[in-house]
This record gives structure tokens, C-alpha cells and sequence, in this order.
């Protein structure tokens, strides 16, 4: 594949210490010549990938895989586990079209990946981009596996494969598309927003759910989906949804969701009225969830704790805290009711989610906190944001601060 000029240059966090590469031979690729042709290995060995073995300490050994006769060079991007070209080059085995990359990961572990392969051209451009561009450039521009089924849809608005060990906690199937009940309005400040009502929408208040990168999750249907199978499990009561466009990877989003952006101010002094002029929304700010993801987490979270008399729940994933740990604010925050997300292997998030954490302990908030095997990934966004909406608007309300496990 030739590459294109690149990812959108956007801002990105500051550059954590490289963590010790998971590299690891593998004994399979190992025995590939000795036991079988490469027509074999990939009729039999290799339907389905990646190959997954055990590797002893709580840790599987997982085997990335790709076909191609043709290639110069071939990468894989498994999110936040390759860091740089020479974690995610395969490798060939000599005289075969089979590539392979193998990592030692956690039993629990879940993460999204693609991969590119590259003429002699590409290869230079990739060795010529600063590491993180590079694997941008790579998650972005590769494709999905073939030879595995389970996909994600990305804040890019591509697919990629999604590879989930034994013991990562088990996710309903995605969604397949759209809502047909999803509408598409444009707010008076020129915004799309994707409105889904709940099934049996009638005249009763119901509560909210704003999406924030709506696009991403009105594309996808994994919100719309999600809130009809709690609804259906009599878990919450039927919300709306209102799925609002936040720019995907542009410097609009950047803009639009950072710290000192205008969103949530948006969102509290145009955004809900709007809605409520349309659709009979509960007047209980207790009933109005904000969600969102890294920038958008971040957002989510300003906004509850600057507007808790308009937006009384944060669902917040992988927030961008790396722009500001909102440590003022959670000592001074009202009591709204928040359920946080990050990645174990999201090193600048983790521990300012952590301390974060300890803040709300003291403080009025009520909050569920979640650390998973993982890192700033759709592949878990997906099935934690059910998670937290089925905690914030559950018909039994939490006690304050669980346990983070």
C-alpha cells in the first residue's frame, strides 16, 4: 500500500517512557516449516486468528498474522502495545507468504488493530514520522483481518479487527448499523445531532443520554443498541439519545472538547434547551447523562462539575487528563453521579484517573470506577459505555463509591 500524506495533525498528549516491549517468539511460527506448507498452515492452523496459546504467569501468547506474497514490509498496530516501528514490523517466515508478530499479554486482555502492508516507498515515509505518527499512520491507513471476524468502529470512521483473550469479560454481539429510529437535526449553531427516540416514546418524560462523537456512535449503533437492551432487561427506563457531532479526528474536536473549549457551555445553554423544546425530557438533572471519550470524557466531566443544576451524570472513558487533572473541581463538586473508565495500559491517563479517583472519594460525587486490560480502545469503549449508562440511570441506585474492581 502506498501511503497518503498522513493523519490529521492533531495535538497529542505528551510522550510517555516506552514501556519494555511484549515481543516474544513463537513456538508455532517456530514449527511451521517442519510441520506443514504454508497452504496447509493457513487451511488448517490459521482459519482463524490471531493465534492464541497459553504463556504461563496469567498471560496468553498472541500470534498476529497475515498473508501476502507481494509485500516489502508489513506492520501491525495493536493499540497501546506496539509503540513504535520495530514493535509492530512482522516478521516472514523465509520461502512462505506468512508474516507474524507475537506478544505476551494479560488472560483479560481486549484491543482493536489493523495492519498495513508497505512498498519500499512506505516503508521510508513510516521510518521518516515521529514513532506515534507513525503508528497513527499505520492504525489508520491498515486494514482489518480477514480471518477474524470481530470488529470495531474507530473515532476515524474505519473498521478495525478486535482480538479478545479468555478471560476479558464477556460483550453482547455489536450492533449492525444504524437506528432506523435515529433522525438527523442540525442544532441553531449549525451542529448535527442524531436524535433516537426511546421504542415506545410517548408524552412522559424520559431521560437523556447526550453522546458526545455522536457520528462515531450513531454510525456504529452501538449506543442506540445498547440502551434498547437495557431497556428491554427492564434495567433502565427508555431514553432518549441525542448523539452529537464532535468532529472525529479534526482539529475542530481538539478545539471543540478541550479543557477550555466551548462545549459544555454549548451543551447546557443551547444544546438541551433545544431538545427539550422537542421531545418531553426529564427536568431531574439526576436524569441527564453526559458521555464521552477521551477529549470527550474529559468534556463530560467539566460539564457535571461546572452545570451539576443542568447535567447530574458523566459517563467518562479514557479522559483526556493529561490537559488538566480537574482536581479543583472535584473537591468543590456538587452531588452528581459519575462512572469512570481507563486502560491499564493507557500510561499518561492512568494515574490521573487514579488520583482523580481518591479526590471524588472525598468529596460528594458518587462514582464507579472501572480499570481495564486494555488501552484508549473502542474495542472496551464499547461495552463499558453500556456499563455506565446501566449504572446512571439504572432503576436501583448505587451506593456511593464502590470498589474499583
Amino acid at each position: 500500500m502506498k501511503l497518503t500524506d498522513g493523519p490529521s495533525r492533531v495535538t497529542l498528549p505528551p510522550a510517555p517512557p516506552k514501556p519494555p516491549s511484549r515481543r516474544t517468539p513463537s513456538p508455532r511460527i517456530a514449527r511451521l516449516a517442519a510441520d506443514c506448507s504454508a497452504t496447509e498452515f493457513w487451511e488448517t492452523v490459521a482459519r482463524r486468528t490471531p493465534l492464541v496459546e497459553g504463556a504461563g504467569d496469567g498471560e496468553r501468547r498472541v500470534t498476529f498474522l497475515w498473508r501476502s506474497a507481494a509485500a516489502t514490509a508489513v506492520h501491525v498496530t495493536v493499540n497501546r502495545v506496539t509503540y513504535d516501528l520495530d514493535d509492530s514490523r512482522m516478521e516472514r517466515v523465509p520461502g512462505t507468504d506468512v508474516w507474524h508478530a507475537a506478544f505476551r499479554l494479560p488472560a483479560d486482555w481486549r484491543g482493536s488493530y489493523t495492519v498495513l502492508e508497505t512498498d519500499a516507498a512506505g516503508s521510508s515515509t513510516l521510518s521518516d514520522i515521529e514513532p506515534r505518527w507513525a503508528m497513527r499512520t499505520i492504525r489508520e491507513e491498515g486494514g482489518t483481518d480477514p480471518r477474524n471476524p470481530r470488529r470495531v468502529h474507530t473515532h476515524s470512521g474505519r473498521l478495525a479487527s478486535v482480538a479478545e483473550l479468555d478471560a476479558a469479560p464477556p460483550r453482547a454481539a455489536p450492533a449492525q448499523g444504524p437506528s432506523p429510529r435515529a433522525q438527523r437535526l442540525v442544532t441553531p449553531a449549525g451542529r448535527p445531532v442524531w436524535l433516537c427516540p426511546p421504542p415506545d416514546a410517548d408524552d412522559t418524560p424520559r431521560p437523556l443520554v447526550l453522546v458526545l462523537d455522536g457520528e462515531v456512535w450513531h454510525a456504529s449503533g452501538y449506543a442506540a443498541a445498547s440502551a434498547d437492551r437495557l431497556t428491554r432487561s427492564g434495567t433502565i427506563r427508555a431514553p432518549y439519545l441525542a448523539m452529537v457531532e464532535t468532529g472525529g479526528t479534526s482539529a475542530r474536536r481538539m478545539a471543540d472538547l478541550s479543557i477550555d473549549g466551548a462545549m459544555s457551555e454549548e451543551v447546557v445553554t443551547l444544546l438541551l434547551p433545544w431538545l427539550r423544546d422537542r421531545v418531553p425530557v426529564s427536568a431531574d438533572p439526576r436524569d441527564v447523562v453526559l458521555t464521552g471519550e477521551s477529549l470527550g470524557g474529559l468534556t463530560a466531566l467539566k460539564t457535571a462539575f461546572d452545570h451539576p443544576e443542568s447535567v447530574g451524570a458523566a459517563l467518562s472513558q479514557s479522559a483526556s487528563l493529561w490537559q488538566h487533572d480537574l482536581l479543583d473541581r472535584a473537591t468543590t463538586a456538587g452531588p452528581v453521579r459519575l462512572f469512570l473508565t481507563v486502560g491499564v495500559l493507557e500510561p499518561t491517563l492512568l494515574e490521573p484517573h487514579r488520583r482523580l479517583r481518591e479526590a471524588l472519594a472525598e468529596s460528594p460525587p458518587t462514582v464507579a470506577y472501572r480499570e481495564f486490560q486494555g488501552g484508549h480502545d473502542m474495542a472496551w469503549w464499547r461495552g463499558l459505555w453500556e456499563d455506565g449508562v446501566a449504572d446512571l440511570l439504572g432503576t436501583e441506585r448505587r451506593p456511593s463509591n464502590p470498589s474499583p474492581r
